[in-house]
């Protein structure tokens, strides 16, 4: 495992405590369609009204304690994927954990997943390097782009390893394009969009200034609308300013004329990115955060945390609904849960 995750989670096991600011709350109202309700149980239908419905400010952040979870957590990643619709475009973002920190879920216990699935998928095929999760998180992928009533059009991925990326490009139908630095990248629909610039941003961290995150511009063909897209593994520390510093450099490139979304692990609950974000947009902030449910656990305080977000700016107020677990892929409503607690 990297240095930066490393010393990320140490800090975040000391220091778990959300803090106590407003909330950001969306400029719009969050929607929910109908047509789209459709659960077989009560409690699955809360569920999701609770995913996609807009909320009053918090006073604290999403999560609960859920203990180690182990042979229950059948699921490749120690993240969850979320994700949300944009006008009709479908878009999704996920940590998929690079086997090269396998070591923090095997051995250390971290956020008590010891004897989860990911352990029981960590095999390594033949002389390569690719492993059994790999592909089945290449599988999940797939099913997020082929979702039957939420095909994908754009997907960021955090953590990914090249044995990985390879496995999964492989795969992609011939209208998918990716673009990848460093273990972050983005994969988008050519026959909706079109790429207009796409690089990696670096030294924006003052701790970490290796640390890199991807901006990319895509043009929509059927409109010509103008998107910016951030992927985003931010440093975790606490203790350091990197939430601060992105934030920054999102006011510090904004335009007004583009769609602009920041999304992927930001290692920060939604009350400290809110409260990043309130300090680079002291006036008003034209950008609002959306965290669709707890997506990851603590490490060895093992309370469950909402640290995956979108953070999206429209020039032309189109609406932005959550997906719901059940929209994003199958049985990940049961992950969900394991988390929540409902």
């Amino acid at each position: 495992m990297s240095d930066q995750k490393t010393s990320t989670l140490l800090a975040l096991s000391l220091l778990f405590t959300p803090i106590a600011v407003p909330a950001v709350t969306p400029s719009r109202p969050q929607t929910i369609s109908p047509s789209t309700i459709s659960e077989t149980t009560p409690r699955a239908s809360v569920r999701r009204m609770k995913h996609q419905l807009a909320t009053a400010p918090l006073l604290q952040a999403k999560g609960t304690y859920v203990g180690e979870l182990q042979e229950r957590w059948q699921f490749p990643s120690d993240h969850l994927p979320i994700a949300m619709t944009y006008d009709d475009l479908h878009i999704a973002s996920w940590n998929v954990l690079d086997a090269g920190y396998m070591s923090w879920v095997t051995e250390k216990n971290s956020q008590g997943l010891s004897r989860s699935l990911i352990k029981d998928e960590h095999i390594y095929i033949g002389d390569s390097k690719l492993t059994i999760r790999d592909i089945h998180t290449a599988d999940l992928v797939l099913e997020m782009i082929s979702h039957p009533t939420h095909p994908r059009s754009i997907l960021s991925l955090q953590e990914c390893s090249k044995p990985f990326l390879e496995e999964l490009t492989s795969r992609l139908s011939g209208s998918f394009e990716v673009v990848e630095h460093h273990g972050n990248a983005i994969l988008f629909d050519r026959s909706r969009f079109e790429l207009v610039n796409a690089k990696e941003v670096l030294g924006v961290f003052t701790n970490e200034p290796k640390r890199s995150f991807q901006e990319i511009c895509l043009r929509r063909i059927d409109n010509g609308e103008n998107f910016k897209l951030f992927n985003v593994h931010l440093p975790g520390d606490p203790t350091k300013p990197g939430r601060f510093e992105f934030a920054q450099y999102i006011k510090d490139t904004f335009d007004s004329n583009c769609t602009t979304v920041a999304m992927g692990d930001m290692n920060f609950n939604e009350l400290e990115m809110a409260d990043a974000m309130r300090q680079a947009f002291p006036d008003n902030s034209p950008f609002s955060i959306y965290s669709p449910y707890c997506t990851n656990i603590s490490p060895y305080v093992f309370n469950s945390k909402a640290i995956d977000h979108f953070i999206i700016s429209t020039p032309n107020q189109s609406l932005v609904t959550l997906n719901s677990p059940d929209q994003v892929m199958t049985k990940l409503e049961e992950v969900v849960s394991l988390l929540e607690r409902l």
